[in-house]
């Protein structure tokens, strides 16, 4: 209809009446132009608000697997500490406290994340929550490599190979079943109890013990790659510490892990 005006106002050679047409028609494009990217923008505003909820709600769950991560490193440390004291003499340890320390002193955790951040990145939502607060937090978290330094230094270790191979192997299971990981309820991941420092007791008799224990007093090589295994956990766990601190605002309430798809990961209260 519009061109067939325009065409009749160019034949009859009225330049205002085209003029006119002409404007109408670069303003009407221009609303249109201005219309779509404002719908654009508010379909792309829509997509990121839902992406942010669900980035709040698995990555505050995160945030108290990770608050728990680093407290099992530090008891971790705290038992390579003790029986290090106990070896050179100025913090003697009993023998069945000594052989839990021992234990737990070979033990690493794992971080088992939540699905969010790998769906962000495969489906190029990560760019769009990247903008945000919270995007760039979880980035920094997600990012880190101590989680995985975690994992492989503490599998790996030159304290862990020896003590597996130097300890008589009743006594590595009897340590492993009463004192090894322990699962948490959420109450007690929020009182951020440590899955591992907690009282037990071995079932063995006292010379099993005695003698276990003199069998890691008396070999210089455990003690030398113990102190290498401590001295790795220090600077991991004041790096992951850190991060730790930035992320723990966003820790989940205790109503969002109770409501949380990943709720197996804790003991029901």
């Amino acid at each position: 209809m519009l061109l067939r005006r325009i065409s009749k106002h160019v034949k009859s050679q009225n330049w205002f009446a085209v003029a006119v047409d002409f404007v109408i028609v670069v303003v009407g494009v221009f609303i249109g132009l201005q219309f779509s990217n404002w719908n654009d923008k508010r379909l792309m505003q829509e997509r990121t608000n839902i992406l942010v909820e669900q980035l709040e709600a698995d990555f505050g769950v995160d945030v108290w697997i990770a608050i728990n991560l680093h407290k099992y490193h530090q008891q971790v440390f705290q038992d390579s500490l003790q029986v290090l004291n106990d070896i050179n003499g100025s913090v003697p340890m009993g023998d069945e406290e000594f052989l839990i320390s021992a234990y737990r002193a070979t033990q690493f955790n794992r971080f088992n994340k939540t699905s969010i951040y790998e769906t962000l990145i495969s489906s190029g939502g990560l760019e769009l929550v990247g903008s945000t607060e919270i995007g760039r937090v979880a980035s920094l978290f997600y990012e880190t490599t101590i989680l995985s330094d975690y994992e492989s230094h503490g599998q790996s270790s030159e304290y862990r190979q020896l003590y597996r191979s130097t300890v008589p192997i009743e006594v590595q299971l009897a340590a492993g079943n009463a004192c090894g990981d322990r699962p948490l309820t959420i109450d007690q991941t929020m009182k951020e109890e440590s899955a591992i420092g907690y009282d037990c007791a071995l079932d063995l008799e006292p010379e099993q013990m005695r003698e276990a224990a003199e069998l890691l007093r008396n070999d210089s090589a455990i003690a030398a790659a113990l102190r290498h295994r401590a001295a790795t956990l220090v600077t991991q766990n004041n790096d992951f510490g850190t991060i730790v601190d930035s992320i723990r605002p966003y820790a989940a309430t205790r109503e969002q892990l109770v409501q949380s798809a990943h709720r197996e990961i804790w003991l029901d209260d």
